[in-house]
């Protein structure tokens, strides 16, 4: 049989557009039953997707078979570009007996505690955390610290509902929010409960403190095959100070490492970041704030980085990083960075500032900057904007890349840059961003 597919779990639809128009015939998609109901995407081809419920992934296989068999394919391997869908991949990739990380190793990733106990066990620089049953539990660990904390979801991704806790008070109003706001999330699957190492933990009601690392934030995607490890690329963090603590407004790509931190050092630590969590072959994404010439692991993903990082990637050097992930699935190995040719650009994160319904949105004046390469808008007219802690994927209304001048801070050309979006709302819903 040559109709062989790569299996791609639980994406997005703007992902499976992306990837459908770039390499036809090369993915076979399983999509959760939502995801497409919502999408505004076309759908790809019947044969090209097989609608599921996600959160019940011991169905799959049967119906996974069936439709192999009705559109005679094979699969060469799996591939999944979202944290929640991780755990049902690997649970496929087993029963289809395809190279994936196991479902221990994706347990181990997915626990902001465990995968911190794995690494300071292996000797790596990470923040000490512990798990918080109840606000008196992230007051304990604020008082033993004698510094800032931040307290996040035990499983989670981006900045959803991580808080900075400098006093007692914080600690208590963060653990309060994050209570509320969890026992009532709509993603189940992204906090759904689970058991490691014999224990049963459940996102909704047991959370994580660790200490605040103060220095420069970074994201790197890297490849790891065994012993070897290829760094895709290193991208500097551009934080966002006005919004809820944790979002990153750009990233500067390409981005090389500070002056005193080794890459060859680096290289072997995330080598050894990736084992100790029983990752032998992956494409990883990695959060990292260096202080004190150290990489501090904040958070790592058995998967490349998303949201304007593909594009921003693809734009300055050629890579597409969904077709390596795509090609690394079948077994073929990353080729080495060194060689391309980089262009230094912008990536930043266009977000909504009030709360309300878009009447109006203009990216005209984005367009006619001649520093802008690319600009894309995930939202519309009518779309509710609802900012957090009530949510935070809403205010997110898109990206634009841009090549930076140097005539002035890579900050302040960002927020100018960014103030060009024009947005107006029906409704006024203007307020500070919070934890209340």
């Amino acid at each position: 049989m040559s109709n062989r597919r790569v299996l791609v779990v639980g994406t997005t639809a703007d992902y499976i557009d992306i990837i459908n128009q770039r390499f036809p015939q090369r993915a076979v998609f399983i999509t959760d039953v939502d995801e497409r109901a919502k999408a505004t995407e076309p759908p790809p081809r019947p044969e090209d997707e097989l609608l599921c419920d996600l959160s019940h992934p011991e169905q799959i296989p049967i119906a996974l078979r069936r439709h192999l068999s009705r559109w005679q394919m094979e699969l060469s391997g799996i591939t999944c570009f979202d944290c929640e869908s991780m755990s049902t991949a690997a649970f496929i990739a087993h029963s289809f007996e395809l190279s994936y990380p196991s479902t221990e190793a994706v347990a181990k990733y997915r626990d902001k505690y465990v995968c911190k106990q794995v690494w300071r066990q292996a000797g790596l620089p990470c923040p000490n955390a512990e798990l918080v049953h109840d606000a008196s539990d992230a007051v304990s660990f604020l008082q033993r610290i004698n510094g800032p904390a931040v307290l996040k979801p035990l499983t989670g991704s981006g900045s959803e509902l991580v808080f900075l806790c400098s006093t007692e008070g914080e600690c208590v109003t963060a653990f309060n929010t994050m209570q509320s706001r969890l026992a009532r999330h709509s993603d189940s699957r992204m906090y759904t409960p689970y058991v490691f190492d014999g224990r049963k933990f459940d996102p909704r009601v047991v959370f994580v403190v660790e200490e605040f690392v103060q220095g420069d934030e970074y994201s790197c995607d890297f490849s790891v095959d065994r012993d070897h490890v290829e760094i895709i690329r290193i991208a500097r963090k551009i934080i966002d100070t006005k919004q809820a603590f944790g979002t990153t407004l750009a990233y500067l790509l390409p981005s090389p490492l500070p002056e005193g931190l080794n890459e060859d050092f680096f290289r072997d630590q995330l080598c050894t970041a990736a084992k100790s969590q029983g990752l032998n072959r992956a494409i990883c994404m990695l959060d990292f704030v260096v202080r004190d010439n150290q990489a501090f692991m904040i958070e790592l993903a058995p998967r490349p980085g998303g949201d304007c990082l593909p594009p921003l990637l693809l734009n300055s050097c050629g890579r597409d990083i969904l077709g390596c992930a795509i090609d690394f699935a079948e077994g073929h190995p990353i080729i080495s960075g060194t060689s391309l040719q980089w262009r230094q650009l912008v990536g930043v994160r266009l977000f909504a500032t009030c709360g309300g319904e878009i009447e109006q949105i203009d990216s005209s004046a984005l367009l006619e900057d001649h520093r802008v390469v690319e600009c894309h808008l995930k939202r519309g007219t009518g779309h509710r904007v609802v900012l957090p802690p009530g949510d935070y994927e809403s205010r997110l209304l898109g990206y634009v890349i841009f090549e930076p001048t140097g005539h002035e801070s890579i900050e302040n050309e960002c927020v100018k840059i960014a103030s060009k979006l024009k947005i107006e709302m029906k409704r006024e819903l203007c307020a500070t961003v919070n934890p209340s």
